[in-house]
Parts: structure tokens; sequence; C-alpha cells
């Protein structure tokens, strides 16, 4: 799609860019003179023209006005400024104005809202029913910020994470209700509550579990047949994933990591617990992992907060056996989550650059 275009001394500029690849595309003259692979709100294009000598083009999107600020440079010398508006992704300008005569073809229409209405409201008496409008608020609202293609993979993602969740409590004896997809946030699993904190650990791990199972088996069909889609499809499942299991509530890992040291009811499993996540911290800020190391401190002043329901608490603990198992797990997962992601990257995969820049930022 066209992200913007202009004419500079009777030369036409235009800018594509793919929400999918990330693969934007400099055009002089409908001739394309530079690309490169983009996922960030802003870039940069450089090249030499046969006519104009040195030129370089750079843009930010302002997501909150909805606008793309860019700005020709010409040997050095700034020479042109603009604004464009942002358009959907996976739209073009035709396509959004031709949506908006359509609209305005079907307010002439007379409407039947009584009808609708009356057929809406026995809709909603259905849990399916439910289920199925907010799968596809989900669909659209992330189609709004990505193309439509990869938020269908991001909600099948989503949706084998928490059939993990699902399967989990069935396990445990636990009825479910299911699960719902949240529009621009997630979802959710739908059941009782847990009366152990192995429960919880179990429950809670087995969301991530899924979807490790789902990025390994990924990851090793990208190896075998290197296909752009499977490789981006491992790493969307391993970055989904892995912020699930960031240490802080109502996200799983803050779930696991509150089971861990409330089972124990011990002061010194407490304190050991905020020496590990201090160490884990440490490890973080080497590696450059600027978003976790964010997180765990989160996960530790929330867990700060909450050492009067530590003393108080009243579902059944785990033995140290349970708890040692537990965190064994809830690390493993951690470690291989990232290894698939940095691997991925590695490998030069054109789009996988955004798990590790979100893990980064």
């Amino acid at each position: 799609m066209v992200l913007f275009e202009f004419n500079y001394l009777e030369h036409n500029f235009k800018l594509t860019g793919s929400s999918v690849s990330g693969k934007e595309q400099l055009l002089i003259d409908d001739k394309v003179v530079a690309e490169k692979y983009n996922f960030k709100t802003g870039c940069v294009h450089d090249v030499e023209h046969e006519s104009l000598g040195l030129l370089s083009l750079s843009y930010k999107t302002q997501l909150l006005d909805g606008k793309i600020i860019y700005q020709l440079s010409q040997n050095s010398d700034m020479v042109y400024t603009g604004e464009a508006d942002m358009l959907p992704f996976g739209k073009n300008k035709s396509d959004v104005e031709k949506a908006d005569e359509d609209k305005s073809e079907e307010e002439k229409k007379p409407s039947h809202l009584v009808g609708f209405f009356g057929i809406g409201l026995k809709l909603f008496k259905s849990a399916k029913a439910i289920k199925v409008l907010l799968a596809g608020s989900a669909l659209a609202g992330w189609s709004i910020i990505f193309s439509w293609q990869f938020a269908l993979v991001l909600i099948a993602v989503i949706m084998f994470h928490e059939y993990g969740h699902v399967w989990a409590m069935k396990k445990m004896g636990m009825k479910t209700k299911g699960f719902y997809l949240i529009p621009f946030v997630g979802g959710v699993a739908v059941g009782d509550k847990a009366k152990t904190h192995w429960q919880q650990v179990f429950v809670a791990m087995m969301g991530p579990s899924f979807g490790l199972v789902m990025s390994i088996v990924f990851y090793l069909i990208y190896l075998a047949t290197e296909s752009h889609w499977i490789g981006l499809l491992a790493s969307v499942s391993a970055l989904v994933n892995i912020f699930n299991l960031l240490p802080v509530m109502p996200l799983d890992g803050g779930q696991v990591v509150k089971s861990i040291v409330f089972s124990g009811r011990s002061k010194w499993q407490f304190i050991s617990l905020l020496v590990i996540s201090a160490a884990a911290f440490a490890l973080s800020i080497n590696l450059g992992l600027s978003l976790l190391s964010f997180f765990i401190v989160l996960g530790v002043i929330d867990l700060i907060f909450s050492y009067g329901e530590f003393k108080n608490q009243t579902v059944e603990g785990m033995d140290k056996y349970s708890s040692v198992f537990s965190l064994v797990w809830y690390l493993l997962t951690v470690v291989v989550f990232v290894g698939i992601i940095f691997a991925i990257a590695s490998s030069g995969l054109p789009g996988s650059e955004l798990a590790t820049t979100v893990l980064k930022s």
C-alpha cells in the first residue's frame, strides 16, 4: 500500500509498505530506488539520484494524531516537508475513499434498527454467539493495527494458547466455560477458581506450554522449508507467549511466581525470590532485554504489595518438590522462547526483527 507520496522538482516521490512483510519501497517516478524491511514507527531511506544527487527521505508516524510526518533532504539540506493521514493497514487511499462513498450510499437507505435490535438481543443470550462476536471484533481490531493476514495469525496463536488453559482446567476437574477473545488485548479462559497453588501453576503454565509446542513445531518446519510465513508464525507465537510469562499479575507468569512464593509461607522463600528476581533483572540488562527488565521490576513491586495476602492466604500450598519443579518449568519455558526468537532473527528472516525489537525496547 502507499504510505504517502508527493512531488518535488517535477519528480514524483512515493513510499509504499507492507504490514505483513515489513518491506518498504521508495519510488521516484514509479521506479524503485531503495527498499528496506521496517517494523518501526519511522525510517530513513537514502539514495543517490542521477539528477537530484544525494537524497534522504525520512518519516515518523504519530500514532495518536493518525499522521505521518515526512521530510526530504537533498545534499544534506532539507528541501521538502509534509504530512499524510495514516491509512488502515492493507488499504490504499482509493479503497478508503470508495468505502466512504459506499457508507454514504448505505446511510441513504432506510434502516431497520428495530428488527436488528431484536435479533441482537436474542443472539446475546447465547454464549457461543458472544464468543463469535468477540472473535470477529478481535479480528477487526487487530486488522486495524496490522493486516488481516497477520491478525489471523495472531488470533490463531492466542486461541491455541488459551486452549491450553482450558485443557488444563478440565484435566484438574475444574468447570470451565471455554475462552473468549478480547479485542486489542488477547484472550481469557473462564473457569472455576483454583483450590490449590499447584492447580494455579498447572493451569497458568499450560497456556504457554501449548504455545511452546506450537512455536517449536513451526520453527522446525521453518528450518526444513525456509518458508517466510512459517518462520514469522513461529516468531510471533514465541513473542506472544513470552509476554504472557512476564512476572506481573494477571499474566500467566505473575500467577506462577505468586503461587511459588505463597506456597512456602516462609519469609525466607519470599526473600529468596526477590534475590532471584534481582539476578534475573541484572541478566536481562546485560543481554539488552529492556522489556523483560522493566516487567521484572513491576513483578517485584507487585510481590511486595501482596505481602499481606501472602501472610493471610487460604489456598493449599505446594511442597518443596512441586515449588522447585514449577520454578524450573517456568524458567526453562522462558529461555526456550527467547532462544527461538533470537535464532529466527539471526537467520535474517525479514520481519523477525519485530520480536527482538520488542524485547529490547
